[in-house]
């Protein structure tokens, strides 16, 4: 066989050789040609401009050399290999170079020559065999030669074999394109893959580096792959066999087994292992049973010496495939157990999923398991369960992992799953996590395979219920430490629970109802909630429901007494969730079981009971209340059973099953306690003396005292066992008591220092108290009455004397509190021992440090006491109240529940107040009553107010209704206006009952004032009268009924008080402004109000005191209702003394304080002070002088605002604030007076618009007065003004502005105004200038009949400039709105505009350039030329005045090009609109202005000179004057497209889309109406592309000038029009047919400096049209 090799070998190598010589000797010929293409084409500066810095050039130029080399293929791909060969580029560039010729090859391999394709074979595999290649051009080549391959095939490969001809070992790269051609063209490659395996398989010995090893067996494995893929194929080659390359396959096999496994390299290792499985599917059998031993040992081997074993499993898994498909198993016997392990190591290995290799070697490795299990059963069985009686949990882990997966895979035999079953009970003690887990998942396997019945799946559902607990079996050993994860062990084996009791059927069996004993196990009640919802669920399946009665079978399972009382007690909780619900509906499939008698009664019972845990548990499942009632539920649903089951022995045994789980609940008080109670129900219906007897002394003996919740379960039990047992009751009371007493004699004899059986004595002692207390409430009263005298009060006193401890005394007072209530049951029935239980409870009360509990249980004890018969005395009630109020009133009703505390101390605090007027009837005694209750009328809680005011009503009532004068009695109340201050803010108290208790308090001081004046009690008055009324209505919650409830005080307050009493009432009063409570302080301002409208003609002397009060109190407010009433009374106040107010007003500092504001609000509301302050304000600002000019300390001068305008300003924009419709402000308001004073707006809106007008010019650049003149008459008195720096006099004019025409309705100019407003920036002239001709906009738009008003006001000469400007500005504007349809003010508007072209302003010029322009906006409207013009006369002025000021000399200036600029502006709007006389007059003119001007560097002059481009186009476009320069403006237009200034783009799409009805060509005419949308965004690529075919087919006799006029673009300034003049240029000269009658050439050598720009757009539109003259070979 290896002299055949070498034969082989001998003869490939000659044939190689023979074509080697014949290659050179032709490629010798070829490259002798002229074959180097010129250096200064355009195809050279691309390959010299690939190396642009820029990405973006590069790969535009990549992309042109791929569309040249698409059209003329070997020219470009000499080129480049000539480029590369002189200049040796860096890699990088030569990379993309070498991409670009794989592109070319690719998609133009049809039309590549032979020769050129040699030529870059040979270049190719020249560059990839040179040792300094990079990677990166071995690569880039590679991918060359890959894409020749597809169409010459044999000459890749007949070069490829040729270089591994030489002697030598390939290089990588060779070897690697190798494998890659394999892959790409399987038909193309497989018949020379014998010819190189042959070629390699004599080197192979000689190769000594790794790398090359690797590649080679990358090769070799595609190599592989590539012939079966062949084989396979259904058009496969017939010739092609793998009988051909077994000889070569055989010795390549060989060597490698004999030579490269020894390798030390682990790639090396990996990469071999993979092709020796590949190889052996090419091999002969009998060759292949020679090397399994060696293979097999060697590749087990090699997982020890690799991090990756992934390669080795996957070669492993095809050698054995390939082994087991050919050989017998015996050949693998031998070796099985090393496989086994070696794969069972791989499988302990935790896969990771961020990393995908080991995911993938954990999938073959069972693969692997899957295919030995087959043939080898026996082995693997052995194998896994070695491993399952590992005690490594690892080893465990990994076994069960595979044993899952065999199951699942259905391959083993029933013997090897009971083996299997067998080999599980001993692992389920290891608590490792790891295994219990995947000694879950294969439980769930074998209950879906069927392979668990109820015999031997007990110990498995035990395992994972135990695990659902939490709890661990007993360690044999240290657990491993396992690594965290996501879903721990309880999660996920509740999660198999629910998924083997609803979706595994064959698990059902196992599960019911043997699930029913750990309902009772205690070391399961973990699991309780997953134990109960399957049961839940398991109970109403058919399977259970056929079988109702299952104890015949299960004889161990909990009976059905024991299953009702633990179902109803974990059902207790409405904390507990889903599991009460999984018990309810437990119950009810289980009821037949527990008693025939309960089915029909549970059927209709336990859905109301589910439905009712639902709704509680979901909403407030805690709050105690709520626990209450669902267990008083639960009892009664007992009770009912107990009922409708009617036998005494059931009940036995439930009250047996109830006594004897209490022990299993030591741990849970709650549920204890509600069994407690449950026992309770149980003696209760019981007539088993015996059981009562027993029960009674085994729930109170097992009871831990300590606990009150226990003590209060264990006395409702007494209880209830007394409504039935009462004598029994007692005498287990006398038996606990005495026991109890001895133990506390027994210990105090005997003990020396503290024991803790001292306590529970205690404990003992007070759960007695309590129970003396339940017997006597649930007990039948009948038989109770007699008990209270006797043992029940004989008990509760002598523990009550002897007690000294804190829980007795609770229990105590319990206790009392029930026996009152019991008492309440019989009336006339007296109480003897109520003074020492009475004594008992003030103690408690008035002892120091008592708690709350302690004072909330006493005195509810209290008022169940003071119930009973006799009425208390009044010495006994004084020392109540005496004691409860200072415990009472302190108390923060958030401490706890203040009905359980204050409002049960209400009543007795009451008669205590009333007991003390009555005794002593005078003003001192009730004056220490109200100052005592004073502060608690202010108090922030609600409560207190309510209490505080309950009382005070109370006490004045009494007084009031004990009140006796005698001879020598005052004639007057001093506490009136005292009383009637404080009590004023509480009639409008956000507390309801506060504000009732109010009004009756201000009716009790007014009949004390009454009585004092002489007014008997029978005394009928009509203001008292109203105030009863008022306290009727004034609870409601209707705001409008307590507005007038408190007008109705207010008027009451006025006609009772006295002139003396109103000014010390309002001192009083007006603190309430300030009160805690924002309701009752706006209540006060109701109040005054009602006052100063009125007697406010009385108060002329005081106003400023009160203004200055009011003022100041309103500055500390911030409830904005307050702050309104409060201007609503100043207001009042106001209207009976106007020019006093606003004198007073007008003193203020500016800005204005918000309260002053509101004033100046409200007069605006009233049409009569409204007008008469208007006139006022306007003289002010007619006759004002606006600002002064001030010296600064630079010699310069500033503008500085006059004080007097600004606050007249502030006050009309104050004034007018309110005076929209009220459907706008959705404020109520007196829509007459509202119509009335907009009606005064209107009719001097146009005077104060216009003087805002020049207000506004007037302020321009203007600051605000830092100082302000006082009044006085000091006239160089000055006061800070510390608002200065915030105001700005021009917002302050726009402010003005915007509150008048928002009066008037305007919506627009209120919306421009206020988007005025919001701009933060400084005013400057031009903001101003367009701030003023948007109001003449929307003044025209909205105001139409008051725009001659405006005329008239400011058609005058004024001495400013900014009002010259303001005035022009306005004129200007009102031309373009057309005078609101007004053309009669035309005359006037001409004359004024055109007399201000000659003002020494620039500003005023430009401004009446831009008034005359906009006689275009009357085109509409031509006949109105001549009616005011005359005979065109005046036409003709206005246009030769605006083409005469686009000829300014004075360019330099900034201002002066503004008015060149409004003048080009004005032509272009008017063009349109005239005369074709006379537009060709100015004609010439005109085009040269646009040639001149289109070129500026301003944006917006070249917009105006297309303006008027299209202007002229539209009038005067098909004259020969216009079309002799067309064709130049046509290219201009289109290169300024892409123009910089987004303005200029708009109007060259407009001006386009002018020219293109006279340009001459349909096509361009469609493409620029349809193409050139202004607002849409252009591609303009796109669009010149296809808009140059139509040039050139329509216009080709221009083709010529347009090249021309687009060349005079490269060299702009403007990367953007260099861009663009470059591919207009580019795609005339593409669409172009032959280019003999244009310059080419001179493009060509444009595009190539151009490729040079500094500017790399530029750079990439020259790549871009260099590749649009493809056509044009010489020039490349």
């Amino acid at each position: 066989m290896k002299k055949r090799a070498k034969l082989n070998y001998e003869n490939t190598k000659k044939k190689c050789l023979w074509k080697i010589t014949e290659r050179y000797i032709r490629m010798d010929e070829f490259i002798g040609k002229e074959f180097v293409k010129k250096k200064g084409g355009l195809v050279w500066s691309l390959l010299e401009s690939a190396s642009d810095a820029d990405g973006n050039v590069r790969q535009a130029i990549a992309a042109s050399l791929i569309t040249l080399g698409h059209q003329h293929p070997d020219l470009i791909l000499k080129a480049i290999f000539n480029f590369i060969q002189a200049n040796k580029p860096n890699p990088s560039v030569e990379v993309i170079l070498y991409n670009t010729v794989e592109n070319i090859i690719k998609e133009s391999s049809s039309s590549l020559s032979l020769d050129v394709a040699k030529l870059w074979c040979q270049s190719a595999l020249e560059k990839m065999m040179k040792a300094e290649a990079s990677t990166d051009i071995q690569e880039a080549m590679s991918g060359v030669l890959v894409a020749l391959s597809s169409t010459h095939c044999d000459s890749v490969m007949e070069n490829v074999m040729a270089h591994i001809q030489n002697g030598g070992v390939p290089c990588n790269s060779i070897i690697k394109t190798l494998g890659i051609l394999a892959t790409a063209n399987v038909s193309g490659v497989v018949p020379y893959m014998k010819g190189i395996l042959s070629l390699f398989q004599p080197l192979m010995a000689s190769i000594r580096s790794d790398e090359t090893k690797i590649g080679l067996c990358i090769m070799l494995s595609k190599f592989c792959e590539s012939i079966s893929e062949a084989l396979a194929s259904k058009e496969s080659d017939p010739k092609i066999s793998a009988s051909e390359v077994t000889d070569e396959c055989t010795g390549i096999f060989e060597i490698i087994i004999s030579q490269w496994l020894k390798s030390s390299n682990a790639q090396v290792r990996n990469e071999l292992v993979i092709a020796l499985g590949q190889l052996s599917h090419l091999i002969p059998q009998d060759k292949l049973d020679e090397q399994i031993s060696p293979i097999v040992v060697q590749v087990l081997g090699f997982y020890r010496k690799t991090s990756s074993p992934y390669h080795i499993t996957m070669g492993l898994g095809l050698f054995i495939e390939r082994v087991l498909e050919v050989s017998s198993a015996e050949a693998l016997k031998p070796h099985i157990d090393n496989i086994l392990n070696a794969l069972f190591s791989q499988v302990c290995t935790v896969p990771n999923y961020i990393e995908p290799y080991t995911v993938k070697n954990h999938y073959e490795v069972l693969r692997c398991y899957n295919t030995l299990t087959r043939h080898f059963q026996d082995y693997v069985l052995m194998h896994l369960i070695s491993r399952l009686e590992n005690a490594s949990y690892m080893q465990r882990v990994g076994a069960l992992t595979v044993t899952k997966h065999l199951l699942n895979s259905k391959v083993l035999t029933d013997t090897s799953v009971v083996n299997i079953v067998t080999t599980l009970s001993p692992i389920m003690n290891d608590p490792n996590s790891k295994v219990v887990k995947s000694l879950t998942q294969v439980i769930v396997a074998l209950c879906h395979q069927s392979h668990l019945n109820a015999s031997n799946g007990r110990p498995f559902i035990v395992y994972i219920l135990r695990h659902c607990s939490g709890a661990h079996t007993p360690q044999t050993r240290r657990p491993s430490l396992g690594d965290s994860e996501e879903e721990s062990v309880g999660e996920m084996s509740r999660r198999v629970m629910n998924l083997l009791a609803t979706t595994v059927e064959p698990a059902y069996p196992i599960l019911w109802p043997h699930l029913l004993e750990f309902v009772m196990a205690p070391d399961m009640e973990g699991a309780l909630s997953t134990t109960l919802g399957c049961l839940a669920h398991l109970a109403h399946t058919p399977q259970a429901k056929e079988a109702p009665d299952f104890y015949a079978e299960n004889p161990t399972l909990p009976k059905g007494p024991v299953l009702l009382t633990r179902l109803l007690v974990l059902i207790s909780s409405l904390s507990k969730g889903s599991m009460g619900i999984s018990a309810l509906t437990l119950l009810q499939g289980i009821a037949t079981t527990i008693s025939p008698q309960l089915q029909s009664l549970w059927d209709q019972n336990i859905p109301q009971l589910t439905q009712s845990y639902r709704e509680w548990s979901n909403k407030n499942g805690s709050d105690a209340s709520v626990v209450q009632v669902w267990q008083d539920s639960l009892r009664e649903f007992l009770s009912s059973t107990f009922s409708a089951v009617n036998k005494d022995e059931f009940i036995t045994h439930v009250g047996i099953a109830q006594v004897e789980q209490l022990n299993q609940l030591e741990g849970h008080p709650e549920l204890r306690s509600f069994l407690v109670s449950l026992i309770g129900v149980t003696l209760k219906a019981s007539s088993n003396k015996t059981y009562v007897a027993t029960s009674l002394d085994t729930i109170f003996n097992s009871t831990p005292h300590k606990y009150v919740k226990e003590r209060e379960a264990v006395a409702g039990a007494v209880g209830m066992c007394a409504a039935s047992h009462l004598d029994t009751s007692l005498t287990h009371i006398d038996q606990w008591l005495k026991a109890a007493d001895g133990m506390k004699k027994s210990l105090s004899f005997f003990s020396l220092r503290k024991d803790n059986r001292l306590d529970d004595a205690v404990w003992i002692r007070a759960s007695i108290v309590v129970c003396l207390g339940q017997i006597a409430l649930l007990a039948p009263a009948s038989e109770v009455a007699a008990r209270i005298d006797g043992p029940i009060m004989l008990h509760l006193l002598n523990i009550l004397n002897s007690n000294k401890s804190e829980v007795v005394n609770e229990a105590t007072l319990i206790s009392t509190s029930n026996i009152a209530r019991a008492l309440h049951k019989l009336p006339g029935f007296k109480l003897r021992q109520r003074p020492i239980l009475l004594t008992h409870i003030i103690n408690t009360i008035t002892a120091d440090g008592v708690t709350l509990h302690t004072l909330a249980l006493a005195m509810q004890a209290l008022r169940d006491l003071v119930a009973l018969e006799p009425e208390l005395t009044v010495e006994e009630r004084s020392i109540v109240l005496q004691a409860v109020l200072n415990a009472t009133i302190p108390l923060e009703p958030a401490d706890e529940k203040p009905e359980g505390l204050v409002s049960k101390s209400l009543a007795q605090l009451t008669s205590l107040i009333r007991t003390i007027i009555q005794r002593d009837t005078n003003p001192a005694t009730l004056d220490d009553v109200t100052t005592l209750l004073q502060s608690w009328t202010v108090s922030l809680h609600d409560l207190e107010r309510l209490h505080s005011m309950d009382m005070l009503h109370t006490a004045l009532r009494t007084y009031y209704e004990h009140l006796s004068f005698g001879p020598e009695a005052p004639t007057s109340f001093n506490q009136t206006c005292q009383l009637l201050g404080f009590v004023i803010p509480r009639v409008t108290d956000p507390c309801q009952e506060v504000r009732v208790h109010a009004v009756n308090c201000v009716s009790m001081v007014l009949k004390i004032a009454g009585c004092y004046q002489g007014q008997p009690r029978n005394y009928t008055d009509g203001d008292l009268d109203m105030l009863k009324v008022v306290g009727e209505n004034i609870g409601a919650n209707d705001p409008e009924l307590l507005f007038s409830s408190v007008k109705s005080i207010g008027k009451v307050l006025s006609n009772k008080l006295s002139f003396i009493q109103l000014r010390s009432f309002i001192t009083n009063v007006v603190g309430g402004l300030q009160d805690l409570q924002q309701q009752s302080s706006a209540g006060v301002t109701i109040i005054l109000n009602e006052l100063f409208f009125l007697r406010g003609h009385q108060l002329h002397q005081h106003i400023k005191e009160i203004l200055d009060s009011v003022f100041n109190r309103l500055e500390k407010v911030n409830h904005a209702q307050t702050r309104k009433g409060a201007v609503e009374a100043l207001t009042s106040l106001a209207s009976h003394n106007l020019t006093g107010v606003v004198d007073i007003m007008l003193d203020y500092p500016l800005p204005y304080e918000s309260c002053v504001c509101g004033v100046w609000q409200k007069i605006g509301t009233d049409p009569e002070m409204f007008s008469s302050v208007l006139t006022q304000l306007i003289q002010v600002l007619e006759r004002t002088q606006m600002f002064t000019e001030q010296p600064t300390n630079t010699q310069d001068t500033v503008k500085i605002a006059t004080h007097i305008p600004l606050t007249a300003l502030s006050a009309i924009r104050e004034m007018v604030r309110d005076l929209v419709k009220p459907e706008e402000t959705g404020q109520e308001c007196d829509e007459e007076k509202i119509s009335r004073a907009r009606y005064i707006m209107e009719k001097n809106f146009p005077t104060l618009c216009s003087l805002l007008i020049l207000s506004y010019g007037s302020y321009v650049t203007v600051m605000a007065p830092l100082h302000q003149s006082t009044s006085g008459s000091k006239k160089n008195s000055y006061i800070p003004n510390r608002g200065a720096t915030t105001l700005v006099p021009t917002k302050i004019v726009l402010e003005c502005l915007l509150g008048v025409v928002n009066v008037m309705g305007y919506a627009m100019f209120t919306a421009a105004i206020q988007a005025k407003l919001c701009d933060d920036n400084e005013e400057t002239k031009e903001g101003f200038v367009m701030t003023v001709s948007c109001i003449t906009t929307l003044l025209v738009l909205e105001g139409t009949k008051y725009v001659c008003g405006v005329v008239d006001y400011l058609d005058a000469n004024h001495a400013y400039e900014m009002q010259r400007c303001a005035a022009t500005a306005t004129f200007a504007q009102l031309v373009a709105e057309k005078c609101g349809g007004n053309y009669e003010l035309l005359e006037a508007l001409t004359r004024s505009l055109m007399s201000r072209l000659q003002d020494k302003s620039p500003l005023v010029r430009t401004l009446a350039v831009r008034g005359l322009a906009n006689f275009a906006h009357l085109h509409t409207q031509k006949c109105y030329f001549p009616q005011w013009f005359g005979v065109g006369d005046k036409i003709n002025e206005v246009i030769s005045a605006l083409v005469g000021a686009t000829d300014q000399r004075e360019v330099g200036a900034t201002v002066e090009d503004q008015v060149l600029l409004e003048a080009m502006k004005g032509i272009a709007i008017l063009l349109p609109h005239l005369e074709r006389e006379i537009v060709l007059e100015h004609t010439p003119t005109l085009l040269l202005r646009i040639r001149l001007f289109s070129e500026k560097d301003l944006g917006e002059m070249r917009e105006a000179s297309l303006g008027v481009l299209k202007g002229l186009a539209s009038t005067v476009g098909e004259t020969d004057e216009f079309q002799e320069p067309l064709k130049l403006h046509l290219v201009s237009c289109l290169v300024h497209l892409t123009d910089p200034h987004p303005p200029t783009v708009v109007m060259c799409k407009s001006a386009l889309q002018s020219l293109g009805p006279i340009i001459g060509s349909d096509g361009m005419n469609s493409m620029f109406q349809n193409h050139l949308i202004p607002s849409g965004n252009l591609n303009y690529h796109q669009f010149i592309t296809d808009l140059t075919k139509h040039m050139v087919a329509d216009l080709s006799e221009d083709l010529a000038l347009f090249l021309q006029a687009a060349s005079s673009y490269f060299k702009s300034s403007d990367a953007c029009l260099r861009k663009a003049a470059i591919l207009l240029a580019g795609n005339l000269i593409y669409h172009t047919q032959d280019g003999k009658d244009v310059s080419v050439a001179s493009v060509g050598r444009s595009l190539q400096y151009l490729l040079r720009d500094q500017d790399s757009n530029v750079r990439t539109a020259a790549a871009i049209a260099s590749a649009l003259l493809y056509k044009h070979e010489d020039l490349l």
